[in-house]
């Protein structure tokens, strides 16, 4: 039987996710095999809650933006995207 939660190879972005319910999802998602990018207002944050998923042996990566602006989540995905890039040389 196939299983439909193996998010392995997937990288998910999850807005809010430096705690409450959005860091429980996140480390729900990685439990599954997703690498897992934490958002959150403030990059301290992100990076604290990503850290926290890496310690537990999940893939993480931190970005901070405010959703609610158009450029700084453009920036935001920009800036996910050179990391992605140069990991992939």
């Amino acid at each position: 039987m196939e299983n439909l939660f193996d998010l392995n190879g997937r990288r998910i972005l999850i807005t809010g996710s430096a705690r409450g319910l959005g860091c429980f999802l996140a480390e729900g998602l990685a439990a599954h095999g997703a690498t897992i990018v934490v958002n959150s207002t403030t990059q301290d944050g992100a990076e604290k809650a990503a850290s926290a998923l890496v310690e537990k042996g999940y893939c993480a990566d931190a970005v901070a933006f405010d959703v609610t602006d158009k450029a700084a989540v453009e920036a935001g995905i920009e800036k996910l995207n050179r990391r992605s890039d140069r990991s992939m040389s």
